[in-house]
């Protein structure tokens, strides 16, 4: 089975509850690192300039204590391949419908992947 490193195990520890819960039962199953959690302003407007985010600091749900969002990525990571990504994020979307149903979650969640203006594939947030 699969378990997260210590850098993964940091940022998925300033995420919100229900972020946490789903990626900790996913880990059981597949394999993935957690990219990002809770970004500071320098680390935000830096992800911004970059042409990362689209939001400055404090626009974006990374922001919020705990995050609202979080990046992850298959392991290992391979940019290349969406395939491996898109196979996560259903996934992870799978699991968190099982776990609202069963009453574990209750948030609902929006992927970066289905945004048409800038694919963000590791990206997921809590919806608003």
């Amino acid at each position: 089975m699969a378990a997260f490193s210590k850098k993964s195990e940091q940022c998925l520890s300033t995420c919100h509850p229900d972020l946490q819960a789903v990626c900790r039962e996913l880990i059981k199953q597949y394999d993935f690192a957690v990219l990002c959690g809770h970004r500071n302003k320098a680390e935000q407007n830096a992800a911004f300039d970059a042409g990362r985010s689209r939001l400055i600091y404090p626009q974006s749900k990374h922001n919020s204590k705990p995050a609202l969002a979080v990046d992850i990525a298959p392991y290992p990571i391979d940019w290349g391949n969406l395939y491996r990504f898109r196979e996560m994020l259903c996934r992870f979307d799978a699991l968190a419908r099982l776990m609202r149903e069963r009453g574990e979650i209750e948030s609902e969640f929006e992927y970066g992947a289905d945004w048409t203006s800038l694919k963000d594939y590791p990206h997921i947030e809590i919806k608003s």
